[in-house]
């Protein structure tokens, strides 16, 4: 059968008739031959598809091929709640089954080298019952998918994106009898007086330098070196760290649709490493390539230039964004800090003689975050943070409206806990329970304390406990089954980039055993309400339509993963898209508030808690909007 124009043939009717034809002697003969030298790159498939039930006389098989698939970005230092992998897929062997007219026969191909050889090639010689002929070596480039990438300037590649998958006594393809260009000097068609010497023997003939049948080795997982000597690495490592962080951000960040200007990231960072002349030059131009992709979860360390510039120690104060400022809003029991005179409800104006307003727009280059309320609440504890061992000498105004100079002692970072009983009841009848501080262990008893109450609020201005889903059960009047809406990159090289495609599923709502709780239910969030507090209100306000109270939360969620950088560097992001369960997105937006509270400095100077006293308000009212209603659907 000489197939060379059959794959280029335009009289589809005429192609039919002599398939037709030869379909009704290949039951006779004892040997058929393929002609298979067509224009490189011919695939034959779809012309034997109606021939390869008479090639086989029994069942036989082509072998698998296997890709590497990425679900989401494996971490390659500390472990997720991602469950992000990597792992081989093998794709499916082909089958062919032999038809009630097919006879044992031997089967050469007749190819030449780099061709595209059929699937039923390849099973034919694999049960030895095939042949495969070549002008010249012949290798599986033919056979494995590839994808062609576009290296500008008129350059293209083409890369392996799958593998042969061998078997026992096949080895992987390869040719049968190749026939050399010098071989073949002054023989007409060599190649197809090979095939007939074939074809009329008895055995098949065996090369002496024939591949051997290797198993492929196993998937064996191994993290990306972090030369963490080369804290001032040479062009080439700079290099690699930028295209290993552009890389990783563009193929694995869920809300890529969120980003702005990514492309242009990549020039203007090859640019700041050209330029750079130091450990410090590299290490500032990573951070503010994070900073560049705005999310709250994205952050580096690992570099001493890193720890220089966010501070190696920290001033054991809280501040908050107060009506357009920073106001301190807690301050440690340490005796060296109360002694040094910083009181609640001072605004701060500068820190070692420069402005406070200069430090924040400084540092707004290098700190990541969502929105400007996140990054605000991120970069407070950095405007305080200097040297190890140093001393923070802070200018403030006080209620009184004068400046004055306090000098505070830095040291370890310090987050302030909430003070009172983690759960107890409020005037009016109302519970209360502080998520910062409860642990899963005491969410029973917790209801059981108070079931009798006529609501409860959940605060959350701050981080959570991994309580959401036992709280949650305790809530699911409404019998729901979905709490939030997942979903993550896949990606390999066997799917187009744009395609973005992606593993989605939904996070199930548990189901307590106890009681349900069935009084009113608030939450109160802010711009520290991130992550695992933003999925306590996802959940919350999909069991029970929890209402939030306060102001918008920091949009960051989505299990965190890392991936390491020359330098020692290890960089953190969200690896999961995570919307509400009626499918609006959560990220840069954050939990809305049904009810808008803020604290003032007055209020802050008082001692009162207004944001908890706007919720025990809304408790109060007998009627009350629906959770949510004046979100955007």
């Amino acid at each position: 059968m000489d197939l060379r124009s059959a794959v280029d043939s335009r009289d589809a009717a005429g192609l039919r008739r002599g398939i037709t034809q030869v379909a009704a002697e290949i039951p006779k003969a004892r040997a058929v031959i393929l002609d298979l030298r067509g224009p490189a790159g011919s695939s034959y498939d779809g012309v034997l598809s109606a021939l390869n039930g008479l090639l086989a006389s029994h069942l036989i098989r082509a072998p698998a091929q296997r890709y590497l698939l990425h679900s989401g970005y494996r971490p390659q230092v500390f472990p997720s709640s991602g469950g992000y992998f990597s792992a081989f897929v093998n794709l499916p062997e082909e089958v062919f089954e032999p038809s009630s007219q097919s006879s044992p026969k031997r089967v050469v191909f007749v190819v030449r080298s780099g061709a595209v050889l059929p699937p039923v090639a390849l099973a034919l010689q694999a049960a030895g019952d095939g042949v495969i002929v070549a002008e010249g070596p012949v290798g599986d480039e033919g056979v494995v998918r590839t994808l062609e990438v576009d290296l500008g300037e008129g350059l293209k590649a083409t890369v392996r994106i799958t593998e042969i998958v061998p078997f026992d006594r096949w080895p992987g393809v390869h040719a049968d009898v190749e026939v050399s260009p010098a071989a073949a000097a002054g023989v007409p068609d060599a190649a197809l007086q090979e095939a007939l010497t074939v074809a009329s023997g008895t055995t098949p003939p065996r090369r002496p330098d024939a591949p051997v049948f290797r198993p492929l080795p196993e998937a064996v997982w191994r993290p990306d070196r972090r030369y963490t000597q080369m804290l001032d690495p040479t062009f080439e490592y700079r290099l690699l760290a930028v295209f290993r962080f552009w890389n990783v951000i563009h193929y694995f960040y869920p809300y890529r649709d969120l980003l702005r200007g990514w492309d242009s990231v990549l020039p203007d960072l090859i640019a700041r490493m050209e330029s750079a002349r130091s450990g410090r030059d590299y290490a500032l131009a990573l951070a503010e390539m994070a900073a560049r992709v705005q999310d709250g979860h994205t952050d580096l360390w690992g570099h001493p230039e890193l720890s220089r510039l966010y501070g190696e120690a920290f001033v054991p104060i809280a501040l908050r964004w107060i009506e357009g400022r920073y106001a301190v809003t807690a301050v440690s029991a340490d005796p060296a800090v109360q002694a040094s005179g910083a009181q609640v409800g001072d605004e701060v104006l500068a820190v070692d003689g420069q402005l406070l307003g200069d430090r924040l727009t400084f540092f707004s280059r290098y700190v990541s975050a969502s929105n400007p309320a996140a990054l605000r609440e991120k970069i407070a504890p950095v405007l305080l943070g200097g040297p190890r061992g140093s001393i923070a000498i802070l200018t403030v105004r006080g209620g009184d409206g004068r400046d004055r100079e306090v000098k505070v002692p830095r040291g370890a970072m310090w987050n302030p806990e909430g003070s009172g009983d983690v759960v107890r009841l409020l005037p009016g009848n109302f519970g209360y329970m502080d998520l910062t501080r409860l642990t899963v262990d005491e969410v029973e008893a917790a209801f059981e304390k108070l079931r009798g109450s006529r609501g409860i609020v959940f605060d959350v201005r701050g981080y959570p406990r991994f309580t959401a889903w036992a709280i949650a059960a305790h809530l699911n009047v409404r019998g729901v089954r979905v709490g939030a809406l997942f979903s993550r990159p896949l990606v390999s090289g066997t799917t187009d980039d744009e395609d973005e495609p992606a593993l989605s599923f939904r996070q199930p709502l548990p189901v307590s055993k106890s009681p349900t709780y069935t009084g009113k239910t608030v939450m109160l969030i802010d711009e520290r309400t991130v992550s695992q507090g933003e999925h306590t209100g996802l959940l919350l306000e999909a069991a029970n339509g929890t209402r939030f109270v306060g102001a918008p939360t920091a949009g960051t969620n989505g299990d965190v993963t890392d991936f390491t950088l020359p330098g020692g560097i290890i960089v953190r992001f969200t690896g999961h898209d995570v919307r509400h369960a009626d499918g609006r997105p959560l990220q840069r937006i954050g939990l809305l508030p049904d009810v808008e509270a803020t604290p003032t400095l007055a209020g802050l100077r008082a001692g009162r808690d207004e944001v908890l006293e706007r919720a025990l308000r809304d408790l109060e009212e007998p009627t009350r909007p629906t959770p949510g209603e004046h979100h955007e659907r």
